[in-house]
């Protein structure tokens, strides 16, 4: 099982979470919805807020674990240009999970666009490929 979850306050990381959900066959909803049944593979995607995740992701976060989720790919949207990849992952890393090291990472404002778009789909069949064994 797939799941994609997102915190966004903008909608540009909705925005990347809705094209990873349909390259993945299912629905991205917000981290603000309930928490994950059991999934193999966890899209987690959010951005930088004044250095540091939001505390809605980190709440979100905060109710994973290792015997429900099998690996967790993090994207990101947001002008720091080294993404916030290990923000987020060192929040999932807390819980225990495995995290995959290949990532995506966009800025806000290319988020909408075509071109994030296609990367995006790229990357999550990438991931989807990779762990299929999951």
């Amino acid at each position: 099982m797939v799941e994609v979850r997102y915190f966004s306050r903008s909608g540009n990381t909705k925005a990347i979470a809705d094209v990873i959900a349909s390259a993945a066959g299912v629905k991205a909803e917000s981290a603000d919805a309930a928490g994950v049944s059991d999934a193999d593979i966890l899209f987690v995607g959010g951005a930088l807020y004044a250095g540091g995740i939001a505390g809605k992701l980190k709440k979100f976060i905060k109710t994973l674990s290792p015997e429900k989720v099998g690996c967790v790919a993090v994207f990101s949207t947001t002008a720091n240009p080294n993404g916030a990849y290990e923000k987020i992952k060192k929040a999932l890393d807390k819980q225990g999970l495995r995290v995959l090291e290949h990532e995506f990472h966009c800025t806000g404002g290319e988020a909408k666009s075509e071109g994030a778009a296609v990367r995006a789909e790229a990357f999550a069949k990438e991931i989807l490929e990779e762990n299929r064994s999951l």
